[in-house]
Protein backbone atom coordinates (compact mmCIF):
# COMPACT_ATOMS: atom_id res chain seq x y z
CA UNK A 1 0.00 0.00 0.00
CA UNK A 2 1.50 3.49 -1.14
CA UNK A 3 1.98 6.34 1.46
CA UNK A 4 -1.07 8.30 0.11
CA UNK A 5 -3.48 5.38 0.63
CA UNK A 6 -1.82 4.49 4.00
CA UNK A 7 -2.17 8.19 5.33
CA UNK A 8 -5.84 8.03 3.83
CA UNK A 9 -6.68 4.92 5.66
CA UNK A 10 -5.49 6.52 8.85
CA UNK A 11 -7.42 9.55 8.70
CA UNK A 12 -10.82 7.21 7.72
CA UNK A 13 -10.24 5.35 10.41
CA UNK A 14 -9.84 8.25 12.70
CA UNK A 15 -12.69 9.96 11.65
CA UNK A 16 -15.16 6.43 11.92
CA UNK A 17 -13.42 6.36 15.83
CA UNK A 18 -14.82 9.41 16.84
CA UNK A 19 -18.34 9.20 14.95
CA UNK A 20 -18.29 5.48 16.66
CA UNK A 21 -17.80 6.66 20.18
CA UNK A 22 -19.95 10.04 20.13
CA UNK A 23 -22.42 7.76 18.72
CA UNK A 24 -22.58 5.31 21.74
CA UNK A 25 -21.82 8.26 24.27
CA UNK A 26 -25.57 9.47 22.81
CA UNK A 27 -27.46 6.00 22.51
CA UNK A 28 -25.42 4.80 25.16
CA UNK A 29 -25.22 1.33 23.31
CA UNK A 30 -25.98 0.16 19.81
CA UNK A 31 -26.05 -2.93 17.46
CA UNK A 32 -23.38 -3.74 15.16
CA UNK A 33 -24.89 -3.71 13.02
CA UNK A 34 -26.87 -0.35 13.45
CA UNK A 35 -23.30 1.27 14.22
CA UNK A 36 -21.80 0.32 11.10
CA UNK A 37 -24.83 1.72 8.67
CA UNK A 38 -25.27 4.92 11.15
CA UNK A 39 -22.07 5.92 11.01
CA UNK A 40 -21.74 6.05 7.83
CA UNK A 41 -24.92 8.10 7.19
CA UNK A 42 -23.59 10.26 10.18
CA UNK A 43 -19.83 10.43 8.15
CA UNK A 44 -22.20 11.05 5.10
CA UNK A 45 -24.47 13.52 6.23
CA UNK A 46 -21.39 16.03 6.49
CA UNK A 47 -20.84 16.28 3.53
CA UNK A 48 -24.36 16.53 2.01
CA UNK A 49 -25.20 19.98 1.13
CA UNK A 50 -28.92 19.43 0.14
CA UNK A 51 -30.25 17.69 3.27
CA UNK A 52 -34.01 16.28 2.55
CA UNK A 53 -34.75 15.58 6.13
CA UNK A 54 -34.04 17.68 9.41
CA UNK A 55 -35.05 17.50 13.13
CA UNK A 56 -39.08 18.61 12.18
CA UNK A 57 -39.96 15.32 10.41
CA UNK A 58 -41.29 12.64 13.27
CA UNK A 59 -42.31 9.78 11.40
CA UNK A 60 -40.51 6.82 9.87
CA UNK A 61 -37.45 8.64 10.44
CA UNK A 62 -35.31 5.69 10.55
CA UNK A 63 -37.03 4.40 7.00
CA UNK A 64 -36.49 8.12 5.87
CA UNK A 65 -32.59 8.01 7.25
CA UNK A 66 -31.94 4.59 5.31
CA UNK A 67 -33.61 6.16 2.04
CA UNK A 68 -30.15 8.31 2.34
CA UNK A 69 -28.71 5.50 1.12
CA UNK A 70 -30.25 5.01 -2.17
CA UNK A 71 -27.94 4.32 -4.99
CA UNK A 72 -25.09 4.83 -2.33
CA UNK A 73 -24.25 0.58 -2.51
CA UNK A 74 -20.59 1.45 -3.17
CA UNK A 75 -19.90 4.30 -0.99
CA UNK A 76 -21.10 2.21 2.09
CA UNK A 77 -19.36 -1.03 0.81
CA UNK A 78 -16.40 0.89 0.18
CA UNK A 79 -16.98 2.42 3.97
CA UNK A 80 -17.74 -0.74 6.46
CA UNK A 81 -14.20 -2.23 5.94
CA UNK A 82 -12.62 1.51 7.47
CA UNK A 83 -15.87 1.54 10.52
CA UNK A 84 -15.03 -2.20 11.16
CA UNK A 85 -11.30 -1.41 11.82
CA UNK A 86 -12.40 1.72 13.57
CA UNK A 87 -14.39 -0.79 16.30
CA UNK A 88 -11.39 -2.79 16.45
CA UNK A 89 -9.48 0.00 17.43
CA UNK A 90 -11.51 1.42 19.82
CA UNK A 91 -12.16 -2.58 21.11
CA UNK A 92 -8.30 -2.66 21.62
CA UNK A 93 -7.90 0.40 23.39
CA UNK A 94 -10.99 -0.26 26.00
CA UNK A 95 -12.52 2.22 24.67
CA UNK A 96 -16.15 0.24 23.96
CA UNK A 97 -16.38 -2.94 24.73
CA UNK A 98 -18.67 -5.54 22.62
CA UNK A 99 -21.24 -7.26 24.57
CA UNK A 100 -24.58 -9.99 23.58
CA UNK A 101 -24.48 -8.40 20.00
CA UNK A 102 -24.17 -4.64 21.02
CA UNK A 103 -20.90 -2.57 21.42
CA UNK A 104 -21.62 0.16 24.64
CA UNK A 105 -18.97 2.37 25.31
CA UNK A 106 -16.35 2.52 28.30
CA UNK A 107 -15.10 6.10 28.34
CA UNK A 108 -15.59 9.15 26.72
CA UNK A 109 -13.55 12.37 26.55
CA UNK A 110 -15.64 14.82 25.28
CA UNK A 111 -13.07 17.74 23.99
CA UNK A 112 -15.96 20.40 21.98
CA UNK A 113 -17.32 20.28 19.62
CA UNK A 114 -17.07 17.26 17.04
CA UNK A 115 -17.19 17.74 13.15
CA UNK A 116 -19.28 14.61 12.29
CA UNK A 117 -21.94 14.83 14.86
CA UNK A 118 -25.39 13.82 14.80
CA UNK A 119 -28.13 15.85 13.22
CA UNK A 120 -31.64 15.75 15.29
CA UNK A 121 -33.16 13.66 12.60
CA UNK A 122 -30.28 11.04 12.76
CA UNK A 123 -30.29 11.07 16.80
CA UNK A 124 -33.98 10.85 16.35
CA UNK A 125 -33.72 7.76 13.83
CA UNK A 126 -31.38 5.85 15.70
CA UNK A 127 -33.47 5.89 18.23
CA UNK A 128 -36.59 4.87 16.54
CA UNK A 129 -33.76 1.85 14.97
CA UNK A 130 -33.93 0.22 18.38
CA UNK A 131 -37.90 -0.54 17.97
CA UNK A 132 -37.08 -3.50 15.22
CA UNK A 133 -34.67 -6.35 15.19
CA UNK A 134 -31.05 -6.31 13.86
CA UNK A 135 -32.62 -9.05 11.19
CA UNK A 136 -35.63 -6.32 9.97
CA UNK A 137 -32.84 -3.76 10.22
CA UNK A 138 -30.69 -5.18 7.54
CA UNK A 139 -33.77 -5.98 5.10
CA UNK A 140 -34.45 -2.15 5.22
CA UNK A 141 -30.63 -1.65 4.66
CA UNK A 142 -30.59 -3.55 1.72
CA UNK A 143 -33.78 -2.63 -0.02
CA UNK A 144 -32.53 0.96 0.56
CA UNK A 145 -29.07 0.13 -1.47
Amino acid sequence: MDRTKLQSEVLQIGIYCEVISRMLNEHNNLSLSKVVVFSYLIKKNKYESNRVYDGRHSVDLMYKSLSLLSGDFDGLSNSIGHILKSIHVLKSNGLIEFEDGNLKINSFKNDGKSLYGENVFLKKAIEESRNISNKQFFKEVLRSV
